[in-house]
């Protein structure tokens, strides 16, 4: 679809140019426009969705310095590592190249559509954003992608949908986390609970479900820190169940249950393992290291971050595709613990070449596509 223009906008109003920038940049007061002038510029524009956006104008330019960070839904408890590791990334990345990053989130709102990027467009000149693939993001990153915004994606799961834009880079979970499923012993009359938080269901879980089939059973706890983590563990046990392993969404809810059983006494992992995933540093919680698998979200952000302003600086120009191609691929590295009961096989880890998470463990390696994804 064509982006509307001023020029499309005047034609319709029955003015000027001129006159569009000026209602539309709010200056109709000061230079004396006929409200009714006014109204009918305003209405126009919104009935062809147009904004008064400056980003494209802003890459011809090279006039803007901010570039856009779109996360996915923020969890009803955000102060969780992963969205301090994206944010501070971002942030840290664009400052290392003498940029700004302006953070929004997807509000996940039903009734919202697209209306908050519009928003953001309005206020703010972008050269570009990085967009976390949500579902209203997918519609607000092809919002973006028809008003000529180069837009990167960061996928925080491999994931075969590919949104237009300039490019695309994801992690492949199951590369660190099924290894560890693979040599985690469980007792065949025990079960595997799947602690996870509110709202969001994880596709690794599906990882557990393949390994122990009719053996799992689904814990939800009312937050996805440490804290709601042991609640749900403590109200496990009180109802008597027969678990083998906790095996956990993320490493926030993994340190909680480690922290729960040892408050019940139970031996960690003679009588239950734990499982966690991320590669978090551990909170102050003294339970030990966890059996976990890294989640290079820090990588991955500096990869998408990267990309991006490489294409706004032109150090490496790209094209915006309907399809934007993965140009990396980041894979996560199982670190087996004395959290859980593994078979001998992953005692040792492959440390595979990469950056350290803040916890000082490998958070991954960077698998590149190929020349083929690459649209220079």
């Amino acid at each position: 679809m064509a982006r509307s223009n001023r020029n499309d906008v005047a034609r319709r109003a029955g003015v000027a140019p001129s006159t569009v920038s000026n209602v539309l940049n709010g200056r109709a007061s000061a230079l004396r426009i006929a409200d009714a002038t006014a109204e009918r510029v305003r209405r126009a524009a919104r009935e062809l969705g147009y904004i008064p956006q400056a980003s494209a104008r802003s890459l011809r330019s090279g006039g803007s310095s901010t570039i856009g960070l779109m996360l996915a839904p923020l969890p009803p408890s955000p102060f969780v590592p992963i969205v301090h590791e994206v944010v501070t990334a971002a942030i840290t990345a664009t400052q290392r190249r003498g940029k700004l990053v302006l953070p929004f989130a997807d509000p996940g709102e039903e009734d919202e559509g697209t209306a908050y990027v519009d928003r953001v467009l309005t206020d703010v000149d972008l050269a570009g954003v990085v967009c976390e693939r949500s579902a209203h993001n997918l519609a607000a990153g092809r919002r973006l992608h028809e008003l000529e915004v180069p837009v990167v994606w960061m996928s925080l799961a491999a994931t075969t949908r590919r949104p237009p834009g300039i490019a695309h880079v994801m992690v492949d979970q199951a590369a660190g986390w099924a290894p560890l499923l693979d040599s985690l012993e469980v007792d065949d009359d025990k079960e595997v609970a799947l602690l996870v938080g509110p709202m969001f269901r994880p596709a690794r879980l599906d990882l557990v479900a393949e390994r122990f089939p009719g053996r799992t059973r689904l814990l939800e706890a009312t937050s996805w820190l440490p804290d709601g983590g042991a609640q749900a563990v403590h109200q496990l046990l009180a109802d008597g169940a027969r678990i083998g392993a906790v095996v956990c969404a993320d490493d926030s809810l993994a340190h909680g249950a480690m922290l729960a059983l040892r408050e019940e006494g139970i031996d960690v992992p003679g009588e239950i393992s734990v499982v966690g995933f991320g590669g978090w540093e551990e909170p102050v919680t003294g339970v030990g290291t966890l059996a976990s698998a890294s989640w290079p979200v820090r990588d991955l952000t500096e990869a998408a971050v990267g990309a991006l302003l490489d294409h706004v600086e032109g150090v490496h120009r790209r094209e915006l595709a309907a399809e934007a191609p993965v140009t990396a691929m980041l894979d996560s590295v199982p670190l087996p613990g004395p959290s859980a009961r593994l078979r001998a096989a992953s005692a040792r880890p492959v440390r595979e070449p990469g950056t350290q998470s803040s916890a000082g463990r490998p958070s991954g390696s960077a698998r590149s596509t190929g020349p083929s994804t690459d649209s220079r």
